[in-house]
Formats: structure tokens, C-alpha cells, sequence
């Protein structure tokens, strides 16, 4: 067992890196949850391709060198001058729900 720690260790590393699991901004258990599952649910992923590509690249295919496969291989869906229009409407939605979120918290405090 002691020995099966440092593929424990690894897997919390390729968790945390590549795809996102620190990486978090949750005001609630439901959204940490939520979050938490989806990035079990691509560390599966990465884990099952790696098991399926092991004899035809090499056994050395790491987490990140899926990620970088993916994002060279898949045609990609956002143009460079839709992106600033997104990133606008983004900040919008974040500001407002940043407002909202400072307001519930006052009408608490000052109840």
C-alpha cells in the first residue's frame, strides 16, 4: 500500500493541473459540488484515453498531453472577434451576480 501512494499523489496532481480542480470560485456546496464531479468526470476521461492509447504512442502520455492532443485536434468554436463580445457579456453577468450577491448578504446583516 505504501507503495500506491504515489500514483494517489499523481492523480490529485493531474486533478489540480489539467483539469481544474483548484481552480474554483464556488458560493455554495450544490455549485462546489457540481464542479467536483465534472472534473472527476474529465479526469476519467483522460485516464480511460490514456489506457486506450498506451501501446500505440507510449506509456509516458501524460493528463497534459491529452489536453494539448485535444486542443490541436478539435476544430475550435470561437472566432477571435467573437471573443470580446463574450468576455464582455461574461463580465456583465459576474458584476451582476457579484451585485446580488452583496446585497442578499447586507439585507441578512442589517436584519
Amino acid at each position: 500500500m505504501q507503495a500506491d501512494r504515489h500514483f494517489v499523489e499523481r492523480v490529485y496532481e493531474d486533478a489540480k493541473s489539467t483539469c481544474g480542480m483548484a481552480d474554483y470560485q464556488a458560493r455554495g456546496w450544490q455549485a462546489w459540488h457540481h464542479h467536483m464531479a465534472l472534473v472527476m468526470i474529465a479526469l476519467m476521461f483522460l485516464a480511460k484515453e490514456r489506457l486506450v492509447h498506451r501501446e500505440i504512442t507510449a506509456s509516458m502520455l501524460s493528463c497534459h498531453d491529452l489536453i494539448d492532443i485535444l486542443r490541436h485536434k478539435l476544430p475550435s468554436k470561437v472566432r477571435t472577434d467573437d471573443m470580446t463580445a463574450m468576455s464582455k457579456e461574461r463580465h456583465r453577468r459576474r458584476l451582476e451576480s457579484m451585485q446580488s450577491a452583496y446585497q442578499k448578504r447586507a439585507k441578512t446583516l442589517g436584519a
